[in-house]
């Protein structure tokens, strides 16, 4: 990938989620990675294509914090509260990038399926700590999900709120919740 193909994802990342769909243009996104107008097109043909790009710059970001697991059953599962609330200090709190997105761009197939794709993934990581940690399949898919319903929930409450103990509500909401659901033995 080339150096201002980069520039212009970073920019568009940064801009994007701070101000918004509606507020950036592609002259700011030129502006913030300092290219030229032709440049831009010579890597993006339209406007989704960078946001498109942006996302899957976030989601890569995102999956790599979640990556590193120092725990072990429930503890792994608590763990992707504390990875998410050190990713929304550092990103800044406005909200999931992905839902605004695909909110923002309701009949954008491209965005809306790096969006999609985003969730599923974060579903899977969610349900494969849950197997690690000795849940059966048909638990680990049902607890996933409500694990999974907590994180996003955290996020916009956080976001909708200003609340940044939001996550740490959910987070005790999810120990409660995987406390009382204890892997069946065998």
């Amino acid at each position: 990938m080339s150096k201002k193909r980069d520039d212009i994802i970073d920019a568009a990342n940064r801009a994007l989620y701070r101000d918004g769909f509606a507020e950036v243009g592609i002259d700011r996104v030129v502006d913030d990675a300092g290219v030229a107008l032709a440049t831009f097109y010579r890597h993006f043909k339209t406007r989704s294509e960078v946001i498109a790009a942006a996302l899957q710059q976030r989601h890569g970001g995102f999956l790599h914090a979640l990556e590193a697991e120092d725990g072990s059953g429930i503890e792994s599962v608590l763990e992707l509260f504390d990875r998410l609330e050190a990713w929304s200090a550092k990103q800044g709190g406005n909200g999931c990038f992905f839902l605004r997105a695909a909110a923002d761009y309701p009949a954008d197939e491209t965005i809306r399926s790096v969006a999609l794709s985003h969730k599923q993934q974060y579903l899977a990581e969610i349900e494969k700590r849950l197997l690690q940690g000795g849940w059966s399949n048909t638990q680990a898919r049902q607890l996933a999900l409500t694990v999974f319903v907590l994180l996003e929930g955290a996020v916009a409450a956080a976001f909708t709120l200003g609340d940044s103990a939001a996550i740490a509500t959910a987070r005790n909401a999810a120990a409660h919740l995987l406390g009382n659901a204890m892997p069946e033995p065998g």
